[in-house]
Formats: structure tokens, C-alpha cells, sequence
């Protein structure tokens, strides 16, 4: 097993912070949204973005998770990990 699917797995189990962001440093600029799927497990789907949120929310009240957002051609563009207030 490869150093970012131990972090991955870490991850579904226990939701923790360290272990999302550790994926997030390791899975590259651009990941293909099946790779960041077989990692992490199932995201939620917000049509633009997959979205892991963690059981904790930040400073501001709002739930902390990780994001990657998919451009128009479905390829993931953007990705970090913080506190996400909509």
C-alpha cells in the first residue's frame, strides 16, 4: 500500500484532519476525480466540487472539509482543505 492510500484510508476511517490534508499535499495539482474517489471514498457531489468534511467546523462557525473543484470538461482544477462557508 502507497504512503497517500494509507493516508486515504486513515481518513475514511477516522475523518481526521491530518490525514485530508496529507492527501491533499501527496494527490498532485490536478487528480482525475475517479483517483481522488479511490483514495478518499465516496465525496460529496455538488455537481461543481467533491467535497470531505470533516466532524469539526472552524473559526467562523462553518464545517471544515476539503474541496475539489471540477472545471467544465470534469478534470479537477482547484483543490484545498479549510473551513467552507457558503
Amino acid at each position: 500500500m502507497t504512503e497517500i492510500e494509507q493516508y486515504g484510508q486513515h481518513f475514511q476511517q477516522h475523518q481526521d484532519y491530518n490525514s485530508l490534508s496529507k492527501v491533499l499535499d501527496l494527490i498532485g495539482k490536478t487528480p482525475d476525480t475517479s483517483y481522488v474517489k479511490k483514495i478518499l471514498g465516496q465525496p460529496i457531489e455538488m455537481g461543481f466540487d467533491y467535497r470531505y468534511l470533516l466532524d469539526s467546523t472552524g473559526p467562523n462557525g462553518c464545517v471544515v472539509g476539503a474541496v475539489f473543484h471540477i472545471d467544465d470538461i470534469g478534470k479537477i482544477d482547484q483543490k484545498w482543505i479549510g473551513e467552507i462557508c457558503e
